[in-house]
């Protein structure tokens, strides 16, 4: 599946959740700023995902990737993402505004910078997680 199909059921599944018309929605615009959803519609949107895509999704999804590549290194200290942190976020978050990933930014801010993009990003990641998983049992509908 490719980045492109996962942005038109995004976009679909926005428009139910807030209404946004998804001939409106962009892959740059800001979840929480542009499209205005807020952490219940989030919520929503990523449970809709899930039952489309047959993935699990999760908030945390959004940073896991960038803690994957760094080891033993601290992502966040007290809330704070660490230099390092920011290096690996710029480096895989690359749709996100790289002016706002500075030193200071907390967990609770990096989430309001996640753009529609971000998401198709994390629905794609899982979906390529799942394929390099040995299946077990047989998987329902």
């Amino acid at each position: 599946m490719t980045l492109e199909e996962i942005f038109e059921t995004v976009k679909e599944v926005i428009e139910k959740s807030v209404g946004k018309p998804k001939d409106s929605i962009e892959l740059n615009d800001t979840l929480f700023d542009k499209i205005g959803i807020d952490s219940i519609d989030l919520v929503d949107i990523l449970f809709e995902l899930e039952s489309h895509f047959n993935v699990e999704l999760k908030i945390s999804d959004f940073e896991s990737r960038a803690r994957e590549k760094m080891s033993n290194e601290p992502y966040e200290v007290n809330g704070l993402i660490t230099t390092q942190g920011l290096t690996v976020l710029k480096k895989y978050m690359t749709e996100l505004d790289q002016n706002k990933l500075v030193e200071g930014l907390t967990v609770h801010q990096l989430v309001k910078l996640l753009t529609v993009h971000s998401l198709c990003k994390i629905v794609l990641y899982k979906l390529e997680e799942t394929k390099t998983q040995p299946q077990t049992g047989s998987k329902e509908n």
